[in-house]
């Protein structure tokens, strides 16, 4: 039985580069004295793992929700009177703080999102007792209030919108 053999492969050859002349050449694209800022775009969603350190979480939070604040704090704190010595450093990954009976794995944080729901999942999947917070009208920046259990059922969106018409101040979180 006799094989064909296939026909030897052509080489390509690329068409030669065109000149440009002043005939030829487009115009410059005119130049505009005034720039525009650019826009920050805020994601639908913020997804929160292991890696994710503390500090850029509080701060993507307050990006998209920016009358609230995301705190972070050890298990111990839920029992304690004042939390604020168990808050957990912003230069800490998630991954580094995590609970040992915690479950690990991925948070979504999104607007349709109940605060109750998002505190929770903290517990469930990193260990942590998180906390949604806002600063009220008259408050200092850097300070603040934790949510009820009333606030707790609304959403993120939902809570943030009305803290911004109730005249609450950007949530900061100070030095």
């Amino acid at each position: 039985m006799a094989v064909a053999k296939k026909p030897a492969a052509k080489k390509a050859t690329k068409p030669a580069a065109k000149k440009t002349t002043a005939k030829t050449a487009k115009p410059a694209a005119k130049k505009t004295t005034a720039k525009a800022a650019p826009k920050k775009a805020v994601a639908n969603e913020i997804t929160v793992t292991g890696q994710k350190k503390v500090g850029t979480l509080m701060i993507e939070f307050n990006e998209k929700f920016p009358y609230m604040g995301l705190r972070l704090y050890r298990p111990e704190a839920k029992n304690a009177d004042s939390f604020t010595k168990f808050r957990i450093p912003q230069d800490k990954t998630l991954a580094s703080v995590r609970a040992e009976n915690a479950s690990g794995g991925t948070i979504s944080i999104y607007g349709n999102k109940k605060i109750k729901n998002l505190e929770k999942e903290f517990d469930t999947v990193f260990g942590l007792y998180a906390q949604v917070c806002y600063c009220p009208k008259g408050c200092k920046p850097g300070h603040g209030y934790v949510t009820t259990e009333d606030e707790d059922e609304y959403t993120l969106s939902a809570f943030n919108e009305k803290c911004q018409k109730e005249g609450s101040n950007p949530y900061s979180y100070g030095k």
